[in-house]
C-alpha cells in the first residue's frame, strides 16, 4: 500500500470493511522507512482520530535507536502545536540521541513551556530540556526563561540537579532565590544587591511570594537591605510590596511604605500590628505605631463593605446627573427651581463648577427638603460636624469617614496641620470613631509629614540656591 493510499484510508468509513482498512493504514504508515507515516498519526490524534488508541500504541512502539528520525519527526510536528495527548508520547520516546538539535527547533519546544499549558506539556517540555548540553548556555538561557514562564517545578527541579549556568548571574540569583538555596545566592556576591533587584524584576507574582519567604526565613541584615531595594525600585506596585514586605516581616519596610498609602490601608496595617509583637526598630516610627494602636483599639470592629448592585432598571441618582452634563445656565435655573431634586442636581454639581459656595451649602443644609440636606452633607461633611436629628447626619458621617479613609499619608505640611484642627473639632456622638481615623491619620503624617521642607520654584530670590520654609500652624517641631 502506497503512502498515500494509506493516508486516505486512514479516515476510511466504509460500512463494515472501514474499521479493518483504518487499522491497516494505521499500521502501514508506522512501518513507512521515511517520516511521513508517523507525522500523518500524530496529526490524525491531535484532530481525535477514532483509532487514537490504536494509534498511540503504534507510536510508543517505535525505538530509539531503530527510529531515531521518527522520533525528531514527531518532536517537531508536536512543537508546531503542542498538545497534551502527543506530549504523552514524545515524554515516554525520550529525545532524538546522537544529534545537534537546531536553535529554532529547541526554541520552538521551550516556547510551549506558558503558565497555561497542561501539566503534560510541561512534562514533555522538561524531558526535552534534560537532554540538551548542560554547557551551552544559550540552551541554559531559554530552559530558564521556560521556567519562568510556565513556574514548572519540572523545569525548577532540572536546573538545580544539572547545576545549569545562565549567561546572566541574576537569573541564577532568581533561582536560587525561589527555591530557598541561599548559599548559592551568597555565591554569587551580590554585595550592591542589583542581582536581587533584576531578579526581582523578572519575577512573576508566585515567584515573588517565594522570595519574599525565603528572605524573610533569613537573619540576613543585608539580605533584607537588598530586598528592600528591590521593592523600592518599581519592580511592583505598591499592594504588591505591602503583601511581600508582611512575608517577609520586615516592619521597617512597612513603615516607610505606609507614606505611599491611604489611611483605609493604613488601618488595615494596624489590624496586623495589633495581632503580633512586630514593630519598626527606629524610636519614632515604633512610637507613631503605638500611639496610633491606642486609637486603633477604639474603633472595635470595622470593616468596610461593597454595596450590593441596584436592582435591574434602577440608575444611580447622582451616576445619572454626571451622565446628562447640564450647562452652566441649566445648573443656575436648577438652583432657583422649587423642586427639591431639580435643586439637589444644582448643588452636587453646582459646587463642581464653581457655582455654590459654602454659604449656600449652609443654606442647603437647613433646608425643609432632604435631598438638599443630604447633598450639601455629601459634598463638605466637614461643613457640618454638629449633631442633629436628621437621618442626613449619618450619611454626612459616613462621608466623612470615606473622605478621611481615602486620604494618602504623603502630603504637605498644611495637610497635616488640617488634619491636627479637624481632630479639635471631632465632638459629635459619633466622633469618637473620626478622632480614631484622624488620630491614625495624624500620627503616621507626623513622621512624613510635619517636618517637610518646601521648595518653591516659582518665585525669584537674590541667591539661586535659596530655599525658602514656611511657617506651618499646629504643628510641633
Amino acid at each position: 500500500m502506497t503512502t498515500d493510499k494509506a493516508k486516505d484510508r486512514l479516515y476510511d468509513t466504509t460500512l463494515l470493511v472501514g474499521v479493518f482498512r483504518r487499522r491497516t493504514a494505521i499500521k502501514t504508515l508506522a512501518q513507512m522507512p521515511d517520516t511521513s507515516g508517523v507525522v500523518a498519526l500524530a496529526r490524525a490524534l491531535r484532530e481525535g482520530h477514532p483509532e487514537r488508541r490504536r494509534i498511540r500504541s503504534v507510536l510508543r512502539k517505535l525505538l530509539p535507536l531503530r527510529d531515531n528520525n521518527k522520533i525528531t519527526a514527531l518532536w517537531a510536528e508536536w512543537a508546531q502545536a503542542p498538545d497534551p495527548e502527543l506530549a504523552k508520547i514524545v515524554s515516554a520516546l525520550g529525545c532524538p540521541s546522537g544529534r545537534t538539535q537546531d536553535a529554532r527547533f529547541v526554541r520552538a519546544v521551550l516556547a510551549a513551556a506558558t503558565s497555561a499549558a497542561a501539566p503534560e506539556i510541561l512534562l514533555a517540555v522538561a524531558a526535552f530540556a534534560r537532554s540538551l548540553p548542560v554547557n551551552d548556555e544559550a540552551s541554559n538561557d531559554g530552559i530558564y526563561a521556560a521556567w519562568i514562564r510556565s513556574q514548572s517545578v519540572e523545569l525548577e527541579r532540572l536546573i538545580h540537579e544539572q547545576s545549569r549556568q545562565a549567561s546572566s548571574p541574576a537569573l541564577e540569583a532568581l533561582h536560587a532565590l525561589v527555591t530557598g538555596r541561599l548559599d548559592r545566592y551568597v555565591e554569587l556576591n551580590d554585595s550592591d544587591g542589583m542581582l536581587l533587584v533584576h531578579a526581582f524584576h523578572m519575577a512573576p507574582e508566585p515567584f515573588r511570594e517565594s522570595i519574599a519567604r525565603t528572605v524573610g526565613a533569613s537573619s540576613d541584615r543585608g539580605l533584607l537591605e537588598n530586598y528592600r531595594r528591590a521593592l523600592s525600585s518599581g519592580a511592583a506596585d505598591t499592594a504588591s510590596n505591602v503583601e511581600n514586605l508582611k512575608l517577609v516581616g520586615d516592619e521597617d519596610g512597612l513603615f516607610e511604605v505606609t507614606r505611599s498609602l491611604c489611611l483605609l490601608d493604613v488601618v488595615d496595617l494596624c489590624e496586623r500590628w495589633a495581632s503580633s509583637a512586630g514593630r519598626p526598630g527606629g524610636t519614632q516610627q515604633r512610637a507613631a505605631v503605638e500611639r496610633a494602636l491606642s486609637a486603633h483599639r477604639t474603633l472595635g470592629t470595622f470593616k468596610v463593605e461593597r454595596t450590593e448592585p441596584l436592582p435591574e432598571g434602577l440608575v444611580d441618582a447622582f451616576e445619572w446627573w454626571n451622565h446628562e452634563k447640564p450647562s452652566d445656565e441649566q445648573l443656575r435655573s436648577d438652583l432657583d427651581s422649587p423642586d427639591p431634586f431639580q435643586k439637589a442636581r444644582g448643588l452636587y454639581l453646582g459646587r463642581e463648577a464653581g457655582l455654590v459656595d459654602d454659604a449656600r451649602l449652609r443654606e442647603a443644609a437647613r433646608s425643609e427638603h432632604w435631598p438638599q440636606r443630604l447633598v450639601a452633607r455629601l459634598l463638605e461633611p466637614e461643613l457640618f460636624p454638629e449633631t442633629q436629628q436628621d437621618h442626613v447626619f449619618w450619611v454626612s458621617a459616613c462621608a466623612g469617614d470615606a473622605s478621611l479613609l481615602l486620604s494618602p499619608i504623603d502630603g504637605m505640611p498644611e495637610d497635616y496641620a488640617h488634619h491636627i484642627m479637624l481632630l479639635g473639632q471631632a465632638r459629635s456622638p459619633i466622633g469618637s470613631r473620626t478622632r480614631a481615623f484622624l488620630e491614625i491619620l495624624g500620627e503616621f503624617q507626623g513622621v512624613f509629614v510635619a517636618n517637610a521642607i518646601v521648595i518653591d520654584e516659582g518665585t525669584e530670590t537674590a541667591d539661586r540656591g535659596a530655599v525658602e520654609i514656611e511657617d506651618a500652624p499646629h504643628v510641633n517641631f
